[in-house]
């Protein structure tokens, strides 16, 4: 495979810092503290710009010379949504909204990913964590400061991060487009990037042959598409998928995009238009017409994993998302019952009566079981029938205060990263649970069980006895709470 890095000019580099050489070039990193190398900014295939843009992702030439891997690349094109809901959090946690800065770059030329090692030589054979994400396909970026992958490369593991193209510009189909707009451009380059992980992770330290692919929200939808998908076939090993959005329906069928495509443009027009079009403009009509949109790649509705498989989700995936008056959460309730027989919606609310709690919860507990925990547990299921291992999570830990979040929709990422914002509120508890993510995940990269000295037994999940272990304070296996939800919800 041809080497997928850009040749950019190379700063003045201190003595001991990083390097490695890859098909003759070489590649210039940061040392970290405690000797950890972090490699930033590093292309794995041409700017998907010009006539490039729609295209599958396009392998770069092999160039010589050095390349400055120092500094993060630009954030793919995207509105404001990632800086909205971060300052959104920030405010329910006390904190001033201001903390969360806005994206500081963002181009076309996205097409980059990042590498965290703490033995940046080949012959080393570390498990690889490659992290995709989130963020509804639309916003998000590679190098979030929760998503920084040093906390956990000191534990002996190779982190990767990448980006992908997002939104209009990474999940659009058009007639004027053909073949080239397939729908699913975000995920091609999803599977580019692992493919420069395979050809080229073991100069890193990194072993190919172990390599988990773990992401959130978007991105563990992404990674349980990618795990059907016969091109990403052989690029990972293991998977893990963090609240990932697996609703049956939630594939969109080919024609379908291309309706909603031309919803937004003239169906005539032509591609050399629609390409000439500044990004900035197509990001605009985005945040206009679909801002909040969940971008469904356009490919096979996700079934089951095929490899080993971590998979879970939060307390309370929906709670931060719900309306606050009374009015608003009966709506949000209907919403959720539409299209169901009337007794089989009447049961589910009997369901959530019984579950309990204010209005909000109960809202919550059925929005949350019918988007993440009844889709998950079906992948569990068909996965672990596949004789592969499952194991199932419910993360349940609240931060401490007021806020009223819960566990709230990617509350479980600073604990997996080991990487808290200084305005998250915290007690000890907070820091040993996240010390128990991080071995869970760390030793389920390494043996494809996340079982461990000194961490409680997480037994494996079978559609005969499901188990589910729940992360808090105090971590313990039990049966799903959502059991008889899915079961009324899969009538």
């Amino acid at each position: 495979m041809a080497l997928l890095t850009a040749v950019l000019p190379c700063a003045a580099r201190a003595e001991g810092d990083p390097a490695v050489r890859i098909a003759g070039q070489t590649v210039a990193g940061v040392r970290e503290a405690d000797g950890l190398a972090s490699f930033r900014g590093i292309a794995y295939a041409q700017p998907p710009v010009g006539a490039l843009r729609w295209k599958p992702p396009q392998p770069l030439a092999a160039p010589t010379g050095s390349v400055d891997a120092t500094s993060f690349a630009p954030a793919c094109p995207q509105g404001e949504g990632n800086t909205r809901w971060y300052r959104r959090l920030a405010r329910a946690m006390g904190a001033d909204p201001t903390v969360v800065p806005a994206i500081a770059g963002i181009s076309e030329d996205c097409l980059y990913l990042n590498v965290w090692t703490p033995q940046p030589s080949a012959g080393q054979r570390l498990p690889v964590m490659v992290w995709i994400h989130g963020g509804s396909n639309e916003n998000g970026y590679a190098y979030e400061p929760n998503y920084l992958g040093g906390p956990l490369a000191r534990q002996g593991v190779v982190v990767v991060s990448i980006a992908y193209r997002l939104g209009l510009l990474g999940f659009f189909a058009h007639p004027s487009l053909g073949a080239d707009a397939s729908g699913r451009q975000g995920l091609m380059d999803q599977i580019a990037a692992l493919r420069w992980v395979k050809a080229h992770i073991a100069v890193f330290g990194g072993d190919p042959a172990r390599v988990t692919v773990f992401g959130e929200s978007a991105g563990g939808t992404d990674i349980a598409i990618l795990a059907g998908m016969p091109e990403a076939r052989g690029l990972f090993a293991r998977a893990i998928i963090e609240s990932g959005y697996l609703a049956p329906d939630g594939v969109t069928a080919l024609p379908a995009a291309r309706r909603f495509a031309a919803r937004l443009f003239d169906p005539a027009i032509s591609a050399q238009r629609l390409r000439a079009l500044p990004w900035q403009d197509i990001i605009a009509l985005q945040e206009q017409k679909l801002g909040g949109h969940f971008h469904t790649p356009v490919a096979p509705a996700p079934r089951r994993a095929g490899v080993p498989l971590l998979i879970g989700s939060n307390g309370n995936e929906y709670r931060m998302y719900l309306p606050a008056d009374e009015a608003g959460l009966r709506s949000a309730l209907a919403d959720e019952l539409r299209g169901l027989p009337r007794r089989q919606a009447q049961r589910v609310r009997h369901w959530a009566a019984r579950h309990g709690g204010d209005l909000a919860s109960r809202v919550d507990a059925v929005s949350s079981g019918k988007a993440f925990q009844c889709p998950a547990r079906r992948i569990a299921d068909a996965t672990a029938a596949s004789r592969q291992p499952v194991h199932v999570y419910s993360f349940a830990r609240v931060r401490p205060g007021g806020h009223g979040l819960g566990a709230y929709h990617g509350a479980e990422i600073p604990y997996v990263f080991g990487t808290p914002d200084a305005w998250l509120p915290a007690e000890p508890a907070d820091i040993s649970v996240s010390r128990q993510m991080q071995q869970y995940w760390l030793n389920f990269a390494r043996t494809g069980s996340p079982d461990g000295p000194g961490l409680p037994r997480w037994p494996r999940w079978t559609a005969s006895r499901p188990s589910v272990l729940v992360l808090d304070d105090r971590t313990a296996a039990g049966r799903p709470s959502t059991r008889d939800l899915c079961k009324l919800l899969a009538r």
